[in-house]
């Protein structure tokens, strides 16, 4: 709990790194139907494509430098080198990163779902999966950017996108089955058991490329 609540501190001092991509993204959710010439309908269907590419594109933002300060000030280096457990301290700032950045960015989502599509019933059905989805984001890209923390955030980007189109598809099916009415709880539990094996291997494996790095 201290780590969390340190690396909580730590980043709601840096404003640029929660706030700009929550802005960020009520910006790409405000644009695009004052920019796009469809009916309502057209844009009440199209809207949930916007949402997961727009939620991408923000966590991509938001874990471009997530392990860069800390390793250029050597507090992963001090981390690594003492007796406290790496990974757990890795899940625990991608958690503090979600909860800042993934959970304002869901509700804000939420809303405008039911701004769009006028059923509130679509916004209950759509924040859980919006929740899960981001912190699998969070976590497939902190990875990313894990690789390319001496390199570049190009890297990362390359090595990460292709590895989240599988979930892309998984939402695609999700908000068919929300559109007609079906059981979708089916796809919500596959969305729980990915994060579930990612939570726990995400982190071990980060915390092997930053000791690499180290070296």
């Amino acid at each position: 709990m201290e780590i969390i609540k340190f690396e909580f501190l730590k980043l709601l001092k840096k404003s640029r790194g929660w706030l700009g991509p929550i802005l960020v993204f009520i910006l790409i959710m405000v644009a695009y139907p004052l920019t796009v010439e469809v009916s309502d309908i057209e844009l009440s269907q199209s809207f949930f494509s916007i949402l997961w590419i727009a939620a991408l594109l923000v966590i991509m933002l938001a874990t471009e430098d997530i392990f860069l300060e800390d390793f250029n000030d050597g507090t992963l280096e001090q981390y690594a080198i003492s007796q406290k457990n790496l990974s757990l301290i890795i899940g625990a700032k991608i958690f503090v990163y979600w909860l800042a950045i993934g959970v304002p960015i869901s509700m804000i989502g939420t809303i405008f779902c039911v701004g769009t599509t006028s059923q509130t019933a679509f916004g209950y059905q759509i924040l859980p999966v919006l929740l899960v989805s981001t912190y699998i984001f969070m976590n497939v890209f902190s990875f990313g950017n894990a690789l390319s923390l001496t390199k570049g955030s190009v890297l990362g980007t390359l090595v990460t996108l292709p590895l989240l189109l599988p979930l892309l598809i998984i939402l695609g099916k999700v908000v068919v089955a929300i559109n007609f009415d079906l059981n979708y709880s089916g796809f919500l539990l596959l969305l729980l058991g990915i994060l579930s094996i990612i939570i726990m291997i995400i982190p071990m494996i980060i915390s092997y490329i930053i000791r690499a790095h180290l070296e």
